[in-house]
């Protein structure tokens, strides 16, 4: 019962990263933003912004499904960066904390 979870989890957000990778992707070539795509194209009766609400919820489950997945390892992770030498594994970590909270940090200006 234990391994279930974990195995649930994993199994989960590979099918919401397949599913991140390939709405990304479909946003980007067949519902081009602007004038040639935005305005009229669908996929499954969805349309560009409709997909990007999608993905972006999808997207915030996936975060909060990482951060189980952290926690449930999270003996593991820290026996692993321990056993790195000089504290680059923690470095490292705190550097991907950074690199996810820096755009949320960032000033937002209009154009003039």
């Amino acid at each position: 019962m234990r391994l279930i979870l974990p195995r649930v989890l994993n199994y989960v957000m590979l099918l919401m990263g397949a599913f991140l990778a390939g709405s990304g992707l479909a946003m980007v070539y067949k519902l081009p933003p602007g004038s040639r795509g935005g305005r009229g194209l669908t996929m499954l009766g969805m349309d560009r912004h409709e997909w990007g609400d999608l993905h972006f919820y999808v997207g915030l489950c996936m975060i909060v499904l990482v951060v189980v997945h952290l926690a449930l390892h999270w003996g593991w992770l820290k026996n692993a960066l321990r056993s790195i030498k000089g504290g680059v594994g923690w470095m490292g970590l705190a550097l991907g904390a950074a690199i996810f909270i820096f755009p949320l940090l960032l000033p937002v200006v209009g154009r003039g």
